[in-house]
């Protein structure tokens, strides 16, 4: 009987346990999906540019340049988390390809504007009365109602080249490199709003195997030259060869190693 109680008791505090660690780890699950989903919330990538000026010559064309220096993001990263997602899905389903095979996607929001325009009277072939304007790349045309029972109407056209470019540029041979994104019209009536911009940087090979021809010179041995084989592991670069000294007349093995500090 004792035994049996003690059982009993045993079964009860392990059931109570069991139930204790269940409500824990998913509680814990819980907190720590919650958790991730702020962080990655946290770690969408913003593709705005920044505007670095915006210039218009005399002619009435406006040149926008805008700073796409932080507008980058690892491919595996960036395609399914920056604030255009869905631009960026339908640029990868039109060119059929997955989003990590993409390159870049830029999103130009830009308007034709134009005031004031001084639109010239014509008459049709029914002698009824229309306006239309046509220079700098806009064809419009607009007519009144004949009369009560027809409505005005307006046909418009606007053509124009988009220059879009793009270039890199340092204050001095040390300093930072700048990416920059030009944006330019022939339309005087182009304006642009803003600019959405994001670059898909593909993370370097960790492995990189090479032949190579190989020489040398040493003041003991002289030049040398011979076949010569590279392997670089992520930052470390080792190299061997075998090389002919025409001072000794010798083949001989050589090998070193290099690890990179800095990439300018």
């Amino acid at each position: 009987m004792n035994n049996l109680k003690f059982y009993l008791i045993i079964g009860v505090l392990s059931i109570g346990l069991t139930s204790a660690l269940v409500a824990y780890f998913e509680e814990h699950n819980q907190v720590t999906a919650f958790k991730s989903t702020n962080q990655e919330v946290k770690k969408q990538i913003l593709t705005q540019a920044k505007e670095v000026s915006r210039a218009v010559n005399a002619k009435g064309i406006e040149n926008v340049i805008m700073d796409v220096t932080n507008n980058h993001a690892p491919s595996k990263v960036a395609a399914d988390n920056t604030d255009i997602k869905d631009i960026v899905d339908t640029a990868a389903m039109a060119l059929d390809i997955q989003t990590r095979q993409l390159k870049e996607v830029t999103v130009i929001k830009a308007r034709l504007e134009a005031e004031n325009l001084q639109l010239k009277a014509q008459l049709d072939s029914n002698q009824h009365l229309y306006y239309t304007y046509n220079q700098n790349g806009l064809d419009l045309k607009l007519t009144p109602p004949y009369d009560s029972s027809t409505y005005a109407t307006a046909d418009f056209l606007g053509t124009f080249n988009l220059t879009a470019a793009q270039g890199y540029k340092k204050k001095w041979f040390l300093g930072k490199q700048k990416t920059l994104l030009s944006i330019t019209s022939d339309n005087p009536y182009f304006k642009v709003d803003k600019v959405n911009y994001i670059g898909f940087d593909k993370d370097p090979p960790n492995f990189n195997l090479e032949l190579q021809a190989s020489s040398s010179f040493t003041k003991l041995t002289g030049a040398g030259i011979g076949p010569g084989i590279k392997l670089e592991i992520g930052r470390f670069d080792l190299h061997g060869d075998y090389q002919y000294y025409q001072q000794t007349k010798n083949w001989m093995y050589g090998a070193n190693a290099t690890f990179r500090l800095v990439k300018f």
